[in-house]
């Protein structure tokens, strides 16, 4: 194999494909990335039998050709050289990577004993805007539960109903859904379970991209393609629990306030509530605010008061800051509308005059 490429372009290639690698001691072939001249392109893939990535880079194919090189190692090489020309040429057991004054040489692995990456086939094809896609999956993502022994919660849910496609997760503390309007019926099995890990990879690849993302999925995989990109992941076998069955559908105060006034006011307030992170709450609808109570016996306490506007029976209830803030952090409103029913029951959080995404967070019980 021999190709010329630039420097940047090779750089980009490889931090699309270089995340998901990690040191294996037992299979050392998965610190390697695939590089493999097709169609006038150099293709870049890295797996770690869980997920797969794909990239194609722009290049001069001068000889055909494929090997498996360690990727750290590579990406490590190719940040640090001008931007410029680089030539990749395989000789025998080695990759030379050459530049003006720089001359390389990289120990390789035959390719052959690189992990076959699967073709998603019989599959059921859709397609979404690459930035909504990318907004919903920051907005629920971190919902997810970091409890593997319960693997249907541990991913993020795609279930479609009709002409909408429903991305949620929970950890049974905490629930974030959020709507999508399909443009097409795209005849989905039911829901399907992807692992947290490929959710972030995906978010990561597109980044500002634009344009539409493909998606195609069969019963064991799913596939995302944008622009060059191809991310492809098992899917996590299990039933996700009827998550709809405890949002509540009536609600006795509604609160509407300042999203950003919350969030700087539930940082304020979490510097006395580093222990248990719980903020008590309280809404009152003669005084039209909402006022954040944190207390430490060692450090001091906080008062944060937000005027609001409160509609409905007054109350508080106490409940995990931090849950509030990683919600508040994904949102763009101006405003949020909160509604509560009492201090043992769970509380809704959505955007004002948004009804497509939602946010359940339960209480911390005294």
């Amino acid at each position: 194999m021999k190709v010329i490429c630039t420097q940047e372009n090779l750089k980009t290639g490889l931090v699309s494909v270089g995340r998901i690698i990690s040191s294996s001691v037992s299979l050392p072939i998965l610190s390697n990335v695939l590089l493999k001249t097709e169609n006038g392109l150099l293709k870049i893939s890295s797996t770690n039998l869980e997920i797969a990535v794909t990239t194609y880079v722009r290049c001069k194919v001068e000889e055909e050709g494929v090997v498996t090189v360690a990727c750290k190692t590579l990406s490590d090489l190719v940040g640090s050289l001008p931007n410029k020309n680089i030539t990749l040429e395989t000789k025998e057991t080695e990759l030379s990577v050459e530049t003006e004054n720089y001359h390389t040489t990289i120990k390789t692995l035959p390719a052959e004993e690189f992990p076959l990456i699967p073709e998603v086939e019989n599959v059921k094809n859709f397609s979404l805007s690459s930035q909504e896609l990318k907004q919903a999956l920051t907005q629920v993502v971190f919902a997810v539960s970091t409890n593997q022994t319960q693997p249907e919660i541990s991913g993020v849910l795609f279930k479609t109903e009709g002409g909408v496609l429903k991305i949620a997760a929970t950890d049974r503390y905490r629930l974030a859904e959020k709507k999508l309007n399909l443009s097409e019926n795209p005849n989905l099995p039911h829901s399907l379970i992807l692992p947290q890990k490929t959710i972030i990879e995906l978010s990561r690849n597109i980044g500002t991209q634009e344009g539409q993302v493909q998606i195609a999925v069969n019963e064991t995989q799913i596939s995302f393609t944008l622009n060059n990109t191809q991310i492809v992941s098992r899917l996590i076998d299990g039933e996700y629990p009827p998550y709809e069955q405890i949002i509540p559908s009536e609600f006795t105060t509604t609160i509407t306030t300042n999203r950003q006034a919350l969030v700087n006011g539930l940082r304020a307030g979490g510097v006395f509530s580093q222990n248990n992170a719980s903020v008590k709450v309280e809404y009152d609808s003669s005084a039209q605010a909402l006022v954040l109570h944190t207390e430490s016996g060692e450090l001091g306490k906080s008062v944060v008061e937000l005027p609001s506007r409160v509609e409905g029976q007054n109350g508080g209830l106490m409940v995990n800051f931090h849950y509030l803030l990683e919600c508040l952090a994904n949102l763009t409103a101006e405003n949020v509308v909160i509604k509560v029913t009492n201090d043992s029951s769970p509380s809704l959080l959505t955007p004002e005059n948004n009804d497509s995404y939602l946010y359940l967070v339960m209480p911390i019980k005294n």
